[in-house]
């Protein structure tokens, strides 16, 4: 019973019967306390999850593409699992926070300073060019003592929170939207592969694709320029097929590997530059998934971030990607759950983003700059230690190899060299695109060649193994220009010319040609061996914009391009201009009165776009 006493200053309450007053008041009533600190810990995650959701949104990024709908199902979804691990943290503290209520704010509280480092990171980096990416040494230091001040901060700024009644209303809405979202996701994985695998064959031969990055054909002494910067490529050409006149179908390095790796046109994966994804089952129609499936060991030997399958999302396909394990414990676990979606993508680089961030300040391992390792010859790694990786690939594994690798030596607009004996001199070569340095480059890619292919002859594995020479777009990115596709099969089998116009989907088609395998569904190319390609076939090739100009109906598209026989015709869809032109060298050349009128090519690329969704009422 309670007792009631009522004075002139108000009433007076009494504790019930045998209970006394003082440990009654210790003991408050800890619901409240634990609801505060789980509402405030959600708050915290999603807050977190919603101002990585608006740095990719508002730029270019894995989110470019997606519908509203769908770019709003991420932040929800992302936000709900990125809750879970602060969410298990205040579980494991919760009993000593209902004695000391200090401990059960340190989630939240880890949250909110997790989230400023990336804010600060992000506004240093991109105003200054100066980051955590950028330190290092002792200068490390410097941003542990920030975030510990961070922290401090942070701790004070929500132990004074007091949240109003209907926050627990707005966290479970959160989190509940975030299940709806992951179950929808998980209602709709589909595995791509099953049901699909190569047909028994006797011979599984080695596969090396090796890519030389923006190699035009016309300035290779083995496609017919007149300096000799490619002697051991005209070598090769005599006992490999030889696609005299191949095009690319993407003008970025990201869209043409992926063009490679998948059989497809950037437009059909919605991948036309970095960092576009392969999104839920284009991420697991692929050559070297396939071919994984037939017991190949998969390697990938590419360029951080723009050559490499897990930025793309190329799920289930190499064993190695750039010297390090696929296996990824962030993926390997959202994967039953959210399979190989744009939400599980974007959860590993929010996870990621702050995990290289905390290790390369805390000294725990370098954080690399994927703009650097690319375009500064000084920084990425060399093409010597690519061929010397493959090399030893070939000396070490006791499976059949399949090795994707891409050269950077010839990648513009600086080029770099491995040759120290080199004495090549230019007096534009600290300017960009200087052609005498690339056509050094392009030796440089030769002899690098020519060391593997006799590594392979002295090794024995020469006629077990297929050789592949390919590039991923022209010199300065054009589409319009011939690119060199060189297939040397064991025993120089299908050696040979062909003549008519060849793409870069047409490799992985003609590799399970090769071995026996039909063409999947997916694949959109066609194979080299035995007949020729169609002399009016129509080959679509994408130019992507700057990343600046990204903005609706066509968002990194900037140009189509549809070339047939000799003459190329582009749709600058930014712009709205429309160009025709002939390529440069074409060998099979088709009577111009038999090329196709300029109105059917360019509604033919009207139709292209429309064909995948693409609002195309500003062409018409």
């Amino acid at each position: 019973m309670f007792c009631l006493h009522t004075s002139k200053v108000g009433r007076l309450w009494t504790p019930p019967l045998g209970v006394k007053y003082a440990d009654f008041m210790s003991k408050p009533n800890p619901k409240p306390q634990t609801a505060l600190y789980f509402n405030l810990t959600v708050l915290a995650a999603f807050f977190h999850a919603f101002m990585e959701w608006l740095f990719f949104v508002t730029q270019s990024s894995s989110l470019s593409t997606l519908s509203w709908f769908d770019k709003l199902k991420v932040f929800f979804v992302t936000g709900g699992v990125v809750s879970l691990l602060p969410l298990l943290l205040l579980l494991a503290l919760i009993i000593p926070a209902r004695k000391w209520k200090t401990p059960g704010y340190i989630p939240a509280a880890l949250m909110l300073s997790l989230t400023a480092l990336i804010l600060l990171d992000n506004f240093t980096y991109t105003v200054a060019q100066f980051g955590i990416v950028s330190t290092t040494g002792a200068w490390r230091i410097l941003y542990i003592a920030g975030l510990a001040v961070i922290f401090y901060g942070m701790f004070r700024f929500i132990r004074r929170q007091t949240l109003w009644k209907g926050a627990s209303y707005l966290t479970s809405s959160l989190l509940a939207i975030s299940a709806v979202g992951g179950i929808s996701i998980y209602a709709a994985r589909n595995s791509a592969l099953d049901g699909y695998s190569l047909a028994p064959f006797s011979d599984r031969p080695n596969i090396i694709i090796i890519g030389g990055d923006g190699l035009s054909a016309r300035y290779l002494s083995a496609y017919g320029f007149d300096e000799d910067t490619s002697p051991f490529l005209a070598e090769l050409m005599g006992s490999s097929l030889v696609a005299e006149n191949a095009f690319p179908n993407a003008s970025s390095t990201t869209a043409s590997t992926t063009s490679i790796l998948t059989g497809q046109e950037p437009a059909e994966v919605k991948v036309y530059r970095y960092p576009d994804i392969l999104s839920d089952e284009d991420s697991l129609k692929h050559l070297p998934g396939i071919l994984q499936n037939a017991g190949y060991q998969t390697v990938e030997i590419g360029a951080p971030s723009y050559v490499d399958a897990r930025k793309v999302n190329i799920a289930n396909g190499f064993d190695i990607v750039n010297g390090q394990s696929y296996e990824n414990p962030i993926l390997d676990a959202l994967q039953p759950a959210l399979g190989n979606s744009p939400s599980a993508y974007f959860i590993q680089i929010v996870v990621e983003r702050i995990s290289q961030r905390l290790m390369h300040i805390f000294f725990i391992s370098d954080m690399e700059n994927p703009f650097e390792a690319v375009n500064n010859p000084k920084a990425r790694i060399t093409d010597a230690e690519r061929k010397d990786q493959i090399v030893s690939l070939l000396e070490d594994s006791d499976e059949p190899l399949f090795i994707f690798a891409h050269f950077m030596n010839t990648h513009g607009p600086h080029f770099g060299s491995d040759d120290n004996n080199s004495t090549v001199e230019s007096p534009n070569a600290e300017e960009e695109w200087d052609v005498e340095l690339y056509k050094d480059a392009i030796r440089n890619f030769d002899g690098h060649v020519r060391e593997i292919y006799s590594r392979l002859a002295e090794s024995g594995e020469l006629e077990n193994t297929i050789l592949v020479i390919y590039t991923d777009h022209g010199y300065r990115y054009v589409v319009n220009a011939r690119i060199p596709i060189i297939i040397r099969f064991p025993n120089a089998d299908h050696a040979g010319p062909v003549a008519n116009n060849a793409q870069i989907v047409d490799i992985p088609v003609t590799l399970l040609d090769y071995l026996g395998a039909e063409k999947p569904e997916w694949m959109s190319g066609m194979s080299l061996i035995g007949e020729e390609p169609p002399a009016d076939r129509h080959i679509v090739s994408i130019t992507a914009g700057s990343p600046k100009k990204i903005k609706p109906p066509f968002y990194q598209i900037k140009s189509v391009q549809v070339l047939v026989c000799q003459k190329w015709y582009v749709l600058n869809v930014q712009d709205l201009e429309w160009k025709t032109g002939e390529v440069f060298g074409h060998t099979a050349p088709c009577d111009p009165s038999l090329l196709p009128p300029e109105d059917e090519i360019r509604q033919k690329i009207v139709d292209y776009l429309e064909h995948y969704e693409y609002d195309v009422s500003g062409l018409k």
